[in-house]
């Protein structure tokens, strides 16, 4: 289990002498990446001047109170003894130790000595249990970085398509989970083991599923593993084996969670394919995406749209709009993984209102002049192109009345990332039947979509929960795409649960959408060589308006 003590080290030289300063709300569980530490649990704290430019490590199992003459010093706030942590290595922005397992559960001021000068003390809080699962990208988001118990002795790695890794000496088998088959995460912050600790030769004291509580969330199924406890011979780390369900629902996104103790950790997703498959198969994304997710390369994305919404003003927007992006597998992945209800999938973060969503993509790249051709369109019309630091990105507003059930061209001239390409959409009729009656969302009732429509590949739902406190953003957005027959659709309670209250305006508010939608993939070659991963030019005419969530 080497690959679990990985080093997110970047160096970053500091002063030599400066006083070591941890970042407020950065000390953090190492798999996790949450804010509420276990005892016996790997955690990695973040600042300035806190160790030597060069990374130092030590040498385990029984780590030392100092690296380079860095340590941390955890001391109760109510009282009582401080503790000294065991060190794992040293960095200028960086430090990763061990709490020990002695540590009560409370709050902690924390402070970091580095060559003689000790820093400014941040707090900690300290729960019985705070089980963090290991992820592929080290930074406690995305695809949990699972093995399968039966697949390869246990040498395998829960991924979206098949292949294999040759890795420390063995061949590791890629591919998703089936139902029925035994699922391992590896984490760390599962609770106190003092047979685990750092030492001459730490051990373990078994399974603690019963004594922890633990439970194991897949999609929507609550499983109690069948192991929950620490690993002889490494020090602070876990594995949870879990049974998938022989009836689980296959989901190349499927949410994975785990609750000890009553706490709830990091939210990380597993692929589950049907029996049988070699790959996932998802309705959004082809082969090809999930493969080049599993490479860990940049995805590029063709995004566009020509829209007809009308407000609740009964004023009606067109416009045309896009961009082609370039996404981490993560922030492509983002905001499919969380619950799902029957086409509806969750999507909740939180983030600095001043910064990106984190399913933003890394940036845009540029095509060149994007001309549209079609019905009403007055000849020579093109898209404005608006660059920012992060590249262009492609508008238009056409006058009121341009857009009809009728074809229209996208065609791009090329430019300094991708060359030439033309794409279609095909605008449909649609009529929402019942949304003036809709007046509020209340969660503690069923919230039905009626409409009519032709010429649709889909109606797309949306449900917005935006609540602003002080510098900080949440954002909750139920995405449902269902099909355009039989013109209804409802959204249960159990779903609308998700969605934090809001009033209609202000700061904070909650929005509703609904969408006739005709997709049509597209393709265009890339200047670097190849092809934009996936092209969608989609037409939609709908509705939107800003309502109270209660």
């Amino acid at each position: 289990m080497r690959w679990f003590y990985l080093l997110l080290a970047i160096a970053s030289a500091g002063a030599v002498g400066a006083q070591p300063t941890i970042a407020a709300g950065r000390i953090l569980n190492t798999s996790g990446d949450q804010p509420v530490l276990a005892p016996g649990a790997v955690w990695v704290l973040y600042g300035n001047n806190l160790g030597p430019a060069v990374i130092a490590t030590a040498t385990g199992p029984d780590y030392p109170t100092s690296v380079s003459g860095t340590s941390a010093t955890f001391t109760p706030v109510s009282g009582g003894s401080a503790i000294q942590a065991k060190i794992w290595y040293a960095l200028s922005t960086q430090v990763g130790g061990f709490l020990p397992s002695s540590a009560a559960p409370g709050n902690y001021n924390v402070t970091v000595t580095y060559n003689g000068q000790t820093s400014a003390a941040q707090s900690v809080t300290v729960a019985a249990r705070s089980m963090g699962i290991g992820t592929s990208n080290g930074l406690g988001t995305g695809f949990a970085q699972a093995t399968i118990a039966n697949v390869n002795g246990g040498v395998s790695l829960v991924r979206l398509t098949s292949g294999n890794l040759n890795y420390g000496g063995l061949n590791w088998v890629l591919g998703p989970a089936h139902p029925g088959d035994e699922v391992v995460l590896w984490g760390t912050g599962g609770g106190a083991d003092a047979a685990n600790d750092p030492g001459p030769a730490p051990g373990s004291s078994g399974d603690q599923t019963k004594s922890g509580n633990f439970v194991v969330t897949v999609g929507a199924r609550q499983i109690t593993p069948d192991y929950a406890g620490t690993v002889s011979g490494y020090p602070g780390l876990w594995q949870i084996n879990v049974h998938l369900p022989s009836d689980i629902e296959p989901d190349c996104f499927a949410p994975v969670q785990v609750t000890a103790g009553g706490n709830a950790g990091n939210l990380a997703s597993i692929a589950i394919a049907p029996p049988g498959a070699a790959n996932c198969s998802d309705s959004q994304f082809p082969l090809s995406v999930l493969s080049a997710m599993d490479s860990g390369r940049n995805l590029v994305v063709g995004a566009f749209a020509l829209a007809k919404i009308t407000a609740a003003t009964g004023t009606t927007q067109e416009s045309g709009s896009g961009f082609f992006g370039s996404y981490t597998p993560l922030e492509l992945a983002l905001p499919r993984i969380g619950p799902k209800f029957n086409g509806c999938e969750i999507f909740d973060r939180t983030y600095p209102v001043n910064g990106l969503d984190p399913a933003s993509p890394d940036g845009y790249l540029d095509a060149g002049r994007l001309a549209i051709a079609g019905l009403n369109f007055a000849a020579g019309s093109s898209l404005t192109e608006t660059i920012s630091s992060r590249g262009p990105t492609y508008s238009i507003l056409p006058a009121s009345g341009t857009i009809t059930p009728a074809t229209y061209t996208m065609s791009g001239a090329g430019g300094t990332a991708v060359g030439t390409f033309t794409a279609t959409t095909i605008p449909g009729n649609f009529t929402a039947t019942n949304w003036n009656s809709i007046a509020v969302v209340n969660r503690s009732t069923p919230l039905t979509f009626t409409w009519t429509a032709s010429g649709l590949s889909s109606v797309y739902i949306e449900v917005n929960s935006l609540t602003t406190t002080g510098s900080t953003r949440r954002i909750v957005t139920m995405n449902c795409v269902v099909p355009a027959a039989p013109g209804t659709f409802t959204i249960p309670t159990t779903a609308l649960a998700y969605l934090p209250p809001a009033p209609a305006s202000g700061s904070s508010f909650g929005t509703i959408a609904l969408e006739g939608q005709f997709s049509n993939p597209f393709t265009a070659p890339l200047t670097a060589g190849g092809q934009i991963d996936l092209g969608l030019f989609v037409s939609d005419v709908g509705y939107s308006k800003n309502i109270s969530i209660q």
